[in-house]
């Protein structure tokens, strides 16, 4: 299949070219159909379980019912204008795209002597309706959530984005799977060069397929050094999440068959944030994320820093004398850190995998082997459990699952530093931390902007939960073509307004 090849007139010529492409008689799912419309044979190819077939028999119905003698000449134009009840069918002259349109679930019809083929839209994908997120759930808030089917994940944005100026740019991923994936932005918002940035990355995308979907997709567009484990976009279940950082000049990234929706650039506080502060009240908002923040700091930095106080006695001050075990044990105070590590993400990973109604029994059989019978017979101390599940709990509060993931990863690093260099080790590693955080970079977009490089409004913002009205300005980093939000579309409605004047 090349892209040279054109619709034959001859309607055999095209059948059996599809038949041995696609493997018709070899794969069940195929389906093949012929008829006669007026005088002339007409052929259909859909795929089994990605059709609608009530709809399609009514289509079908409609083009066969044709009087001979009007189906004389130009018989696809005719059943296309006059004929084709459905909205969605349009002509095609090229076979690779009919092949690609087949294979994506839509219907392909063929008429003898005609050099075009006629597409017909009438798919039906297995789908699940839009529920809650299991990740990004709030007491206050829309239950929706993102789906696997992309023409649904449209519609959820476009329900809350009623904008003419929002775009939904498809580009096929993958040569063998031809992954539908969509660039999704408001046009007179979004900085140009970072869509066109976006845009080109995927069309770069050079593989036979892409299956694992959006984190894949990531991997090839996000630039920079793939051994940095700190997330680069932001992923979301939330349709009203998303809408938010499109309205801010952000570009998002929908890829059939996930509900992930894959938000770009995105900075440190993204990953710190969540939707539930913006459904409570502003003080209390703010509040709440205050305790994020301290708890994924304590995460990172409480055990390795208590390991250090230990480990460095005579620095400790007598009102802190009190820190660390009297008997440390048979096995060093880092090694039980990494064991008790090793151990809560095992439990985590095991309650993934296993069926919902185990995972709460494998919870209390974790807590016990881990807490209460780990400590009887000696292997952690009572302070490592304790410091070990302060750090858990900060880790699993962390909205963004994949930065929590890189925490856990630096807190290990940190205790192994700890063990070798004792508290020097703490400070180098958090330097390194620093440095790392402060050399990483999304899509040209500095890591702990608005902190550094330091920017007072923004800062504001991302610290405090700060009243909707007051964010009449959107990130200047993302170099919006709008930055003003009390003006968007001003000037056109100005016109409007004008225009109807004139009227009167």
């Amino acid at each position: 299949m090349t892209d040279e090849r054109k619709i034959a007139k001859e309607i055999d010529s095209n059948i059996n070219y599809i038949k041995e492409l696609l493997g018709v008689g070899e794969t069940f799912d195929i389906i093949f159909r012929e008829y006669r419309v007026g005088r002339k044979r007409a052929a259909s190819f859909s795929i089994n379980g990605m059709t609608n077939d009530v709809l399609l028999s009514n289509v079908l119905e409609e083009l066969t019912a044709y009087n001979q003698e009007e189906l004389a000449i130009h018989t696809l134009q005719k059943l296309l204008y006059s004929r084709t009840t459905h909205s969605q069918a349009k002509l095609v002259e090229n076979m690779n795209d009919a092949v690609t349109s087949l294979l994506s679930g839509e219907l392909l019809f063929f008429v003898d002597g005609e050099t075009q083929v006629m597409v017909i839209d009438a798919r039906a994908y297995p789908t699940r309706a839009p529920a809650e997120s299991n990740i990004e759930k709030v007491t206050r808030g829309s239950r929706d959530s993102f789906v696997e089917t992309i023409v649904f994940n449209t519609a959820l944005i476009r329900r809350r984005l009623r904008d003419p100026k929002l775009r939904f740019e498809i580009i096929k991923v993958g040569t063998r799977s031809q992954c539908d994936i969509a660039v999704c932005y408001i046009k007179d918002i979004t900085n140009p060069e970072l869509v066109e940035t976006v845009k080109n990355r995927l069309n770069n995308i050079n593989i036979d397929g892409v299956p694992m979907a959006e984190k894949a997709i990531e991997e090839y567009i996000v630039g920079g050094s793939k051994w940095n484990p700190l997330p680069k976009v932001r992923y979301t279940e939330r349709p009203d999440a998303a809408a938010v950082h499109l309205l801010e000049g952000h570009v998002c990234i929908i890829v059939d068959t996930s509900p992930n929706i894959m938000i770009l650039p995105t900075t440190f506080w993204h990953h710190v944030q969540h939707v539930e502060e913006f459904h409570q009240n502003v003080v209390i908002g703010s509040y709440l994320r205050f305790v994020r923040l301290a708890g994924i700091m304590l995460s990172l930095a409480l055990p390795p820093l208590w390991l250090a106080t230990v480990l460095n006695r005579h620095l400790l001050p007598e009102s802190l004398a009190f820190l660390g075990p009297r008997d440390p044990g048979i096995i060093p105070l880092g090694l039980q850190f990494l064991l008790a590590e090793f151990g809560i993400e095992l439990v985590r990973m095991a309650t993934v995998h296993v069926p919902t109604a185990q995972s709460t029994a494998l919870g209390f059989i974790g807590a016990f082997m881990l807490g209460d019978f780990a400590t009887r017979v000696g292997l952690f101390g009572n302070e490592i459990i304790f410091y070990t599940a302060v750090a858990a709990v900060g880790a699993f509060a962390t909205p963004s699952m994949e930065f929590a993931m890189a925490m856990r990863l630096f807190r290990a690093i940190l205790i192994v530093l700890v063990m070798f260099l004792k508290l020097p080790g703490f400070i180098i590693g958090l330097v390194a931390i620093f440095f790392l955080l402060l050399k990483t970079r999304s899509f040209g977009i500095p890591y702990l902007w608005p902190a550094i490089p330091f920017n007072f409004s923004a800062m504001k913002d991302a610290l405090f939960r700060l009243p909707i009205p007051n964010k009449i300005l959107r990130p200047a980093v993302l170099k919006p073509q709008d930055y003003d939000r009390l003006n968007s579309g001003g000037v056109e409605k100005e016109d409007t307004k004008n225009n109807n004047d004139e009227d009167k």
